[in-house]
């Protein structure tokens, strides 16, 4: 199981609950949003492959980046405790 960071730059006011429950749905146990547009996830998919399988839940003008974490050593600001609380468990 590999941990995967996604980001959207979200370039049209939509709704993106479906990119949302497609993430869910890849992804091995419940992913975080530590961040607007932006999830923390597990999963046994290429990041091509979670790329492919989220194109159809984004609009045409949109940014989408999924990268491959392999952070023993991370930091952040101000998140949310249960985010914090998951990338320590999850990631470290």
């Amino acid at each position: 199981m590999t941990t995967y960071l996604i980001s959207l730059e979200a370039r049209s006011k939509r709704d993106y609950d479906d990119l949302a429950g497609k993430i869910g749905q890849i992804s091995t146990d419940k992913p975080i949003a530590p961040l607007k547009n932006l999830w923390v996830m597990h999963s046994d998919l290429s990041s091509e492959e979670i790329r492919d399988q989220l194109l159809s839940h984004i609009y045409a003008k949109d940014a989408l980046m999924v990268i491959r974490v392999d952070a023993q050593n991370w930091a952040s600001w101000n998140i949310h405790e249960k985010s914090a609380h998951w990338l320590n468990q999850s990631i470290s």
